[in-house]
Order: structure tokens, then sequence, then C-alpha cells
């Protein structure tokens, strides 16, 4: 690993232990840490000889810190990962997923967010480097304002290379309302803009000779606004329904609505329609495709025996638009797939079969775990498979095999730290045969202080 890495992530742990111990008396502390080594070989297309292979062993390291306070905490979620034999990609890289200050319930009715932090508020999605502030009103803080604000992480979750902010936000708002028992109910706003950095490329003039040029990029900012209503009846059946809409474009993007209601203490079912408009960002070569929307409509029932097994059943119908996908193409102007799914399910086994055909063309396949205490909370073992049998569309004719699977134990001497190693190995119409190695060790500490 890197030094200068290194001294960044001991910098944000130092600075957040100081900030709370220091000036509001820190009271936990939560520290995860896993390291592992993943290995494989993979044959050397830059050989003349077509057996020559690189053996390769990368690890990876992850980080996970909170310091918490009576009403400060620091958080910090980065992953590191780097090149042991054979470079690959980069060679290294790190990655900062969460690195933000947090003031809770400041005089009663304020929650804070300063630092990089992923925005999860209806339509607002994503991770951004800024501000996010909660303002809860009411006499039970019934009403809820969210805003949010700030600049685009990069696409590598690094501290560097930062675009013009003007052209890479993100900034938004929520409004929550919990007024009625058992009903959550929300408006949204979300104004985003990422804009590619300009690139030099050779391109031929009006007499086609080459000339280089700056290619640059621009376009609308993606606004968008939603409703998302929860309630809960009795506690026992639920009801939901989503709807954004794309302001830019004028059209329904996502929409959604379920129920889910409970027959007795074992038996439940649920009925699901979704409503599909493929989103692109302004600048996707995905533009340059013919696409529609899609509609899925589904339903199923699940029952749970006295042992705990879980049998499930579910069968759904995606509605397609043919005419718009591929308009010269002869035969009816609509078409479906259709998906059927079966199985049972336990804590620690399982099995899956699932059956697609239609449209999108055809496939079976099953799955199956299990995971088993070996000795005595110390030593844990698990093992899973999965078959499928398929073909794509219609232009393919005969069906083609793929299989996976991975056998794994854990080593656990005390209940902070933990060693795994787990096989991997693959077999499709692309590779013969591929296997790989996955070792590491875990370790995790909370303390109050």
């Amino acid at each position: 690993m890197k030094p200068k890495l290194l001294l960044l992530i001991c910098f944000f742990m130092l600075a957040g232990s100081v900030m709370l111990t220091g000036s509001v008396f820190s009271q936990s502390v939560n520290f995860r840490f896993n390291n592992y080594f993943y290995a494989w070989q993979r044959i050397d297309s830059l050989s003349n000889e077509s057996s020559a292979k690189t053996t390769h062993l990368r690890g990876y390291q992850n980080y996970l810190l909170e310091v918490k306070g009576n009403r400060w905490s620091f958080n910090t979620l980065a992953q590191t990962e780097e090149d042991i034999i054979a470079k690959s990609g980069r060679g290294f890289a790190y990655r900062f997923y969460n690195a933000y200050v947090k003031g809770s319930d400041l005089f009663g009715v304020l929650d804070v967010k300063l630092g990089r932090q992923s925005i999860f508020a209806g339509t607002g999605r994503g991770t951004l480097d800024g501000l996010n502030l909660k303002v809860k009103a009411g006499k039970f803080k019934e009403y809820q304002f969210t805003v949010y604000g700030g600049a685009l992480a990069p696409y590598s979750y690094e501290f560097s290379n930062y675009p013009e902010v003007k052209n890479n936000y993100h900034f938004g708002g929520m409004f929550s309302y919990y007024g009625v028992r058992d009903l959550i109910a929300s408006v949204s706003y979300s104004n985003k803009k990422r804009t590619p950095e300009p690139y030099t490329t050779y391109r031929a003039d009006s007499v086609y000779n080459l000339v280089e040029r700056t290619i640059t990029f621009d376009g609308p900012a993606e606004q968008l606004a939603g409703i998302d209503v929860n309630y809960t009846y009795l506690m026992k059946h639920n009801f939901y329904l989503k709807a954004y809409f794309d302001m830019t474009h004028k059209k329904l993007y996502r929409a959604e609505a379920n129920v889910r209601v409970q027959i007795n203490n074992e038996l439940r079912g649920f009925v699901e329609y979704l409503y599909r408009q493929p989103y692109y960002n302004y600048n996707s070569i995905f533009w340059v495709f013919n696409y529609n929307q899609n509609q899925e409509i589904s339903g199923g029932l699940d029952y749970t025996l006295k042992n705990g097994i879980n049998i499930y059943g579910r069968a759904g119908i995606v509605l397609y638009k043919k005419s718009d996908v591929y308009p010269t193409s002869p035969g009816p102007t609509k078409n479906n797939s259709v998906k059927i799914q079966a199985g049972f399910s336990h804590p620690n086994y399982g099995i899956n079969i699932t059956r697609y055909m239609g449209y999108t063309g055809e496939s079976d396949g099953v799955s199956a775990y299990i995971q088993k205490d070996i000795y005595k909370d110390k030593v844990s073992g698990s093992a899973s498979v999965n078959y499928s049998n398929y073909k794509l569309g219609d232009y393919e004719v005969d069906k083609v095999n793929a299989f996976s699977g991975q056998l794994g134990i854990t080593y656990r001497p005390m209940p902070q730290f933990s060693i795994d190693v787990q096989g991997q190995f693959l077999i499709n119409r692309i590779y013969k045969s591929d296997a790989r190695c996955l070792v590491g060790f875990s370790y995790w500490l909370f303390k109050k202080l």
C-alpha cells in the first residue's frame, strides 16, 4: 500500500477521533477492517504461445470507521486495492465512498452532514461532496424537509482530478410527511449535471486532411421529480406507490405499485406492477440505439413452515412494444417475456428454480446454497452452485450451458476476528474453465468510551 494513502487514511481516522474525543467526548468507536487476496491465472494474449499464462495476485482492503459522540459523529468508508503479482489496470487504486461529519438532532430539529456522502432522497441518488440538511418540524416531527447540494464525486471516488463544479454538480430536496400512523409520503426533486472531460483526437477536414481537434461536451442538467407513498394497514398489509418524472424530456420514466397481503400467520401474497422507461445520461452512447418502455406485472405467494423453511412461487410477464425496438422486423407489434420462479429458502440452505421464455429468449436455471456451522461457532462452511441452459432471442437456435459455484470455509477464533478461504469456478461458452481463489481476514472493533 502506498505510504501517502496510509497517511491520508490515518489523517481521517485521527481527525475524527480528535474532533470527538477532544471537543464533545466520544461515546463509541466502531471500526471494521477487511483484507482479502484474490488469485487467478489467465491466457497471455500478447504471447506467441497459445498455452502461455500469467498469474495474478490482487489485494483488497476495506475500512469502515465511525466515531460517535452525543450529537456528532465522524464516518468514513474506504477501499484500497493493489497488484502484488503482475500489474492489472492501474495497479493501485483507492476509493472513499463516504467521509463526512454528521450532527444529529441539533437544536432538537436539525440533522447535518458535511463531506462525501451517498444521497438517497427519492429521485436524488448518487455520491457527492457537499452539504446535506434535514429539518424536522411539527409537534411529533411529522414534517421533514431535506435539502442537499455539492460537487459530484469523481467516478474513481478519489479526492483528485475534480472537474469544474459548474458542469458537475448535484442538488435537490425532499419533503416527507409522517403525520398519519403507518403512512410515509414524500415528494422529491433532483437537479444533476455531469459533463465528460474534453479530449483531443484527429478528424478529417473538408478536404479529408487529418487535423487535431478538441472534442467538448455540453448539455442540459437532468431534472427529476417524484412521489413515494408507503402505507401499512393493521401492521400486516403493505401498499406502495412510486412515480418518477423526467422534467428535462417531459416524460414518466419510472412507476411502481405493489400490494403485499398477509393472508394468515404463515401465508403471504403480493401483486406488483412496474413501468420502466430507459433513462440515459444526455451524453451517453446509448442514445444512438432505438429504445422504448416496458411494463411488468407479477404476483406470487410464500408460505413459512414451522421449522423456518419458506416455500415461495411467483410468476411475471414483461410487455414490450416490438415495433419500436425493431420497426422493420416482421411479426406482431407487441411481444412479451414470461418469468416463473419457485423454490424454498432457509437461513442455512435453499434451492431456487427459474424459467424465462418469450421475446428475450429462453432460459432454465437452478441454484442452491448451504451454510453449516462445523465446530461451535468457530468453524463454518458454505457452498453454492448455479446452472443455466439458455439461448438469447430468436437469432440463436441451440441452447448453451453455464455452470458456476463456490466452496468456502470461515474460521472465527474470536467474535471480532475471522479468516476466510474460498474457491470459485466458472464454465460457460466463453471460458472452458475458470478457477479462482480468495483468502482474507476481517477484524471488527466496537468500543464504548
